[in-house]
């Protein structure tokens, strides 16, 4: 059984878009830190695990789709 893994470039960009923006949002979390608006522990913590999980989420997502969804192992060994 294969799967089809072919996205359309607008899809693709849209992925790289996504996780840009989400770099954005963890350059600017410890500004938002420094300049006061967060100011409770609930809004630190959920804007940190909102920020940075969505930007490693989608850095993995997208290599992993490139690859076709193989385990490290299957990628580096092929090198």
């Amino acid at each position: 059984m294969t799967l089809n893994n072919k996205k359309s470039k607008f899809t693709t960009f849209l992925n790289w878009a996504g996780v840009a923006f989400s770099l954005f949002l963890c350059i600017q979390w410890p500004f938002w830190l420094i300049d006061g608006h967060l100011d409770t522990l609930y809004l630190k913590i959920a804007t940190f695990i909102a920020a940075y999980g969505s930007f490693f989420g989608g850095l993995y997502w997208n290599i992993k789709n490139h690859y076709g969804w193989k385990t490290c192992k299957e990628i580096f060994r092929n090198r």
